[in-house]
């Protein structure tokens, strides 16, 4: 798949967004993660904060097999084949609560290797930040339960990487 299509969707991003941080990784993950079952490699995937207008956002829990276990989540996931990272964004948002997104910001891309101790997997994490078209959200497919939060809860997936993304909500930043 790359490097012609990561070179497209990188392209494409910055035209759309201007220069983000580009920000490498390495993350342990278990033998049976669901990263070694997928063949796309490098794998690319969107999602981030969705938040309504009172400064809370919405996260999500999956069914087992998508391997995160009892943590929240971002709604996301992998991009398919000829989609730019924005228009997978609104996608997996719109199938995993619901809902569509406005003004969607691209606040940066994870660069990332997932490792089992004997196996590693590459791939891109575009996070974006972009406000709800609403705040009924339901469970799309593949999901467990989908709520509001107005604090980004303590078994938040990669919590840290969102951070400074939900304190910009918090304090109502314009994007």
């Amino acid at each position: 798949m790359c490097p012609g299509v990561c070179k497209d969707r990188l392209a494409d991003a910055i035209a759309r967004f201007g220069r983000v941080p580009i920000e490498k990784r390495r993350i342990a993950v278990s033998r049976d993660h669901p990263i070694f079952r997928i063949a796309e490699e490098p794998f690319w995937s969107a999602g981030g904060l969705v938040y309504d207008g009172a400064s809370r956002v919405v996260l999500v829990r999956h069914l087992p097999e998508a391997g995160w276990g009892a943590d929240w989540v971002t709604p996301g996931g992998r991009l398919e084949e000829g989609e730019t990272t924005v228009d997978g964004f609104r996608r997996e948002v719109r199938e995993e609560v619901g809902l569509d997104v406005l003004g969607p910001l691209l606040t940066r891309i994870l660069q990332q290797t997932l490792e089992d101790g004997s196996r590693a997997r590459h791939g891109y994490f575009a996070q974006f930040i972009a406000q709800a078209s609403g705040t009924d959200a339901q469970t799309g497919h593949g999901v467990l339960e989908a709520k509001w939060f107005d604090q980004l809860p303590p078994n938040l997936a990669f919590r840290t990487d969102y951070l400074r993304d939900f304190e910009r909500i918090s304090r109502g930043a314009s994007f």
